[in-house]
């Protein structure tokens, strides 16, 4: 007589910690100052400092995030 299968447990699911969508300015140095913004309709992605008014803007792809600006 052979032995039953045991069923298997399903593999734990890991958790995915959220990325930020603020960060220090690389011109004026002011922590969490700029903001990023991501408008999906028009494909473009904006990073702008509230202290010193820098903006930055490029094209993003479906896969980017705010990090990746």
């Amino acid at each position: 007589m052979g032995k039953r299968k045991s069923r298997a447990k399903p593999a734990p699911t890991k958790r995915m910690d959220k990325l930020d969508t603020v960060f220090s300015c690389p011109f004026c140095n002011h922590g969490s100052s700029v903001e990023c913004e991501i408008s999906m309709k028009d494909m473009i992605g904006k990073a702008t400092c509230r202290i010193c008014e820098e903006s930055f803007s490029t094209t993003i792809t479906a896969l980017s995030e705010a990090i990746d600006m």
